[in-house]
């Protein structure tokens, strides 16, 4: 083989060589394209994700205040609640009372009925 023929290999193999790593250029090239695609896709989402979050932490927020004034009112309502107890004992006392009371009388008054009958009889 000459040295024309040995250039000529040469250099036809220097040109597949060259073509190989363009094509594997050109590959890297769209798979790195493809991933800057795909690394913007998950910045949107992770920007979704934090927007999300940030939603949700406000309805936790407004949710323990709810809460809050929520154990608020039922503290109010037990205060309430002792005080009417409070009352209606209170007032079955007055009511208790005033039975006896309109008991001893209406007893009064019968025993005064039957003295001023057995007083009249012996008149």
């Amino acid at each position: 083989m000459t040295d024309s023929e040995k250039l000529d290999l040469l250099l036809s193999e220097v040109q597949v060589t060259r073509k190989e790593t363009r094509e594997e250029i050109q590959q890297m090239h769209a798979e790195i394209q493809q991933m800057h695609a795909e690394n913007q896709e998950m910045r949107a989402e992770n920007q979704e994700m934090r927007s999300q979050i940030q939603d949700l932490w406000a309805e936790t927020h407004d949710m323990k205040k709810d809460i809050q004034e929520i154990g608020r009112k039922v503290n109010r309502l037990e205060a309430g609640q002792a005080e009417l107890k409070r009352e209606i004992y209170r007032i079955d006392r007055k009511i208790s009372d005033t039975y006896n009371l309109a008991l001893d009388a209406w007893g009064q008054a019968v025993e005064n009925r039957t003295w001023l009958e057995e007083s009249l009889q012996k008149v």
